[in-house]
């Protein structure tokens, strides 16, 4: 640092250096570590530090909101947060008040603040924006060490526990809310959407190795969970694959095989509501083509779900899912749980994916079938298996998914890169997992094997 530099000089030299080369994010990070070292020498320009690094923050952001995915940015801007958190946390009450009253501060709910108003709720104000900041600066980079005390010193309890493992369900409720009626047609036509079909034929290459092993002409999945279903894209693929009167073996009195989506989003599951074995969900008009006809005559057109629910995903049980079929049919047979899960574009929204597949094992039978697509994400690129993405989506790693899987008794018997749809003319980086459950997961497990089948 230059002598006697000030932090608004420091600020300058530091944009000077990093626009003569923009591709090194040295400057930034030196930047976040003298800001801390006036920080701890010289008491009383806090106000000034935090404006620094408030102007550095807003200087970086914007620069590069509309650039791709860079591990070495972010691990910068990672720096700049963990500062801006440390640094809110240390400044008193007169402090945090005089920062709120600035009309330029970054610190959410500042206009709240108010010369007459209790110095500790100020004061309560830049905890809760460290707190913010300090989780940006965690999520951003899994590895800022420094980031994870200082959050944990927040919140009492581990970071790992304290970052948003995930999107909050009513976060997810009101963004899907917000566009379902432009959700199909933005993802199929705009974005070149594949998940759903992919999906649907992987749990059929699931169900084609048990036919293998039984009776190929009575074997077709009878309890099948669409979860996070939106408007019922992947249904479409699911629902030729559930065992229908025709073909089941069981009494009269059995209506076949059953499907359930559950989603956050109301407005979602509305639209799905609609469709039926020959229209909407992915289908734009009637399709009258191969339409079944009983032995009356009678067309076997029928609604696409047996039952929509709305429900946070980590929240389902057998009784508020399966259970909630008793009153409208006989379901003895599925009472022992789904034995296909299907999860397409939805563990996007989960970071660390235990809670999630814990569930799902929890509500399948033995031998069940589960099939999820997640982001791709390298180890370098997320140290702890999962990482947010610019996109605000999350991206997961392989040895992520299958570990985590194998805890709860599930084994990896398909797997494939995909590009599950294209975001700013550049493909996405996908992959699509299939598993059986070998132990049933009343009570979780860590000893099951997996290997690296390929379809």
């Amino acid at each position: 640092m230059e002598v006697d530099e000030n932090p608004e000089q420091l600020f300058r030299r530091t944009v000077a250096q990093w626009h003569s080369q923009r591709s090194v994010w040295t400057p930034w990070i030196e930047f976040a570590q003298e800001i801390l070292h006036q920080a701890a020498a010289v008491e009383k320009k806090r106000l000034e530090l935090v404006g620094a690094l408030e102007e550095g923050i807003l200087a970086v952001e914007r620069a590069t909101m509309n650039e791709g995915e860079n591990v070495k940015r972010d691990a910068a801007i990672s720096q700049l947060y963990a500062a801006y958190g440390k640094t809110l946390m240390e400044l008193n009450p007169n402090e945090c008040l005089d920062l709120a009253m600035d009309p330029h501060t970054l610190l959410i709910g500042a206009e709240t603040a108010t010369r007459q108003g209790e110095s500790n709720l100020t004061n309560d104000l830049c905890v809760e924006n460290a707190e913010n900041a300090l989780r940006n600066a965690v999520t951003l980079d899994a590895t800022n060490s420094v980031a994870e005390q200082l959050l944990e010193t927040i919140t009492g309890a581990n970071s790992d526990n304290a970052v948003h493992k995930r999107k909050p369900k009513e976060f997810v409720a009101e963004l899907f809310d917000s566009f379902a009626d432009t959700f199909d047609e933005k993802l199929l036509d705009g974005l070149g959407y594949k998940v759903p079909k992919l999906v649907g034929d992987v749990a059929k290459h699931l169900l084609q190795q048990q036919q293998q092993q039984q009776d190929p002409s009575g074997v077709q999945y009878s309890a099948v969970l669409d979860a996070g279903c939106g408007t019922g894209l992947a249904g479409r693929f699911l629902r030729p694959l559930i065992a229908t009167p025709s073909n089941t073996n069981t009494n009269s009195n059995d209506d076949g095989g059953v499907m359930i989506g559950v989603d956050a989003s109301q407005k979602m599951l509305d639209i799905a509501a609609k469709c039926t074995t020959h229209s909407g969900c992915g289908l734009k008009q009637n399709n009258n083509d191969g339409i079944e006809t009983n032995a009356n005559g009678e067309t076997d057109i029928m609604a696409l779900y047996d039952n929509l629910l709305v429900l946070d995903l980590e929240e389902m049980t057998l009784e508020n899912t399966l259970g909630s079929m008793d009153a409208i049919r006989n379901t003895k047979e599925q009472e022992q749980g789904f034995d296909l899960i299907v999860a397409a574009d939805v563990l996007v929204y989960f970071g660390n994916l235990e809670t999630l597949l814990a569930t799902f094992a929890k509500v399948s039978r033995p031998g069940a079938s589960l099939v999820f697509s997640c982001e791709r994400a390298t180890q370098d690129e997320a140290p702890l298996g999962w990482r947010l993405l610019s996109s605000g989506r999350f991206a997961h790693t392989k040895q992520h998914a299958v570990e985590t899987a194998s805890q709860f008794g599930y084994e990896l018997l398909s797997y494939q890169e995909i590009v599950p749809r294209m975001e700013k003319g550049e493909e996405v980086r996908g992959h699509l997992f299939g598993f059986r459950l070998t132990t049933t997961m009343r009570h979780p497990t860590a000893e099951g094997q997996h290997n690296n089948g390929e379809l």
